[in-house]
């Protein structure tokens, strides 16, 4: 009942918006209360949408085959196979953290962050298709290795989320790539110690800078105007362009539309960048 009564406020806050601004720029006005229901909806599709879980079920069942062909058409079995895996949205459903954050009117910190890494170990659940690919590549002897953005200060709670949800955490202080205190959320560092310390077959992620920081959003100015922000989305489509000999052959990405990397390219009023049309209003129209 309280999200529907909020929902209700959400939309009758948009309504008015859209009536107050008739005679007007239709936008103008709507770029502080579009954004909040945007977050609502992308939560939502997450939580809520069968196409959502059907999406990840075909990416891990995919990654499944692939990975069972690697190891078959290798002559000898390479030696210290991995799959390195992202965790919060790739292995780990964390919506309810999400849940928190819309419900409390907050925004996202990393102290709130910090506190749900130690607060919300009951509430994590497994993204679909996670657990069943996990087992398979531990069943043909490829190590699973974990590199996360979590904080490495809070290790032994993402340990208790793996071992709560059944995973294996054998042998996981060589297999849990964390954040260091005070480090930048660049993961060169740590990929490239796994490469060194594995072989390296796939990697998982919700973000591409889990891929590569290649894909890291420009930073722009507060004077970038919509144009700015556009050369920038084209770079990043750019980037992922250049890497098509990896998708869905060595990197997976599952689905994250709540939060990423890509809202850093987003102007404080999204429309700006929306593709145009050429359709009128059905008024022009008739």
């Amino acid at each position: 009942m309280r999200h529907r009564r909020k929902t209700v406020l959400i939309i009758l806050l948009i309504l008015f918006a859209v009536v107050a601004t008739a005679d007007g720029d239709p936008t103008s006005d709507l770029s502080s209360v579009v954004p909040e229901q945007g977050a609502l909806m992308a939560n939502v599709y997450t939580m809520a949408s069968a196409e959502y879980r059907a999406c990840c079920y075909s990416i891990y069942t995919a990654a499944g085959y692939r990975l069972e062909e690697l190891m078959e058409e290798a002559g000898p079995p390479p030696a210290r196979p991995a799959v390195v895996m992202d965790l919060d949205e790739t292995v780990l459903d964390i919506t309810s953290f999400q849940t928190f954050v819309y419900e409390n009117e907050l925004e996202f910190t990393r102290d709130l962050w910090f506190a749900y890494e130690q607060d919300g170990v009951d509430e994590v659940l497994l993204v679909p298709g996670a657990r069943e690919f996990i087992e398979k590549a531990e069943g043909l002897g490829v190590s699973v290795v974990y590199l996360s953005n979590r904080n490495a200060a809070n290790q032994e709670h993402t340990v208790a989320v793996l071992e709560r949800l059944g995973l294996n955490v054998e042998g996981i202080e060589d297999r849990l790539y964390l954040k260091p205190t005070g480090a930048s959320s660049d993961k060169s560092p740590r990929r490239d110690a796994v490469s060194a310390r594995y072989n390296v077959l796939m990697i998982f992620g919700d973000n591409l800078r889990d891929f590569s920081e290649v894909f890291a959003a420009e930073r722009l100015g507060e004077d970038a105007g919509s144009e700015d922000y556009l050369r920038a989305v084209a770079a990043r489509e750019a980037a992922v362009d250049a890497a098509l000999c990896h998708w869905g052959v060595d990197w997976f990405v599952l689905p994250n539309c709540m939060y990423g990397e890509w809202e850093k390219l987003l102007p404080a009023n999204p429309v700006e960048i929306m593709r145009p049309t050429n359709m009128g209003s059905d008024e022009e129209q008739h």
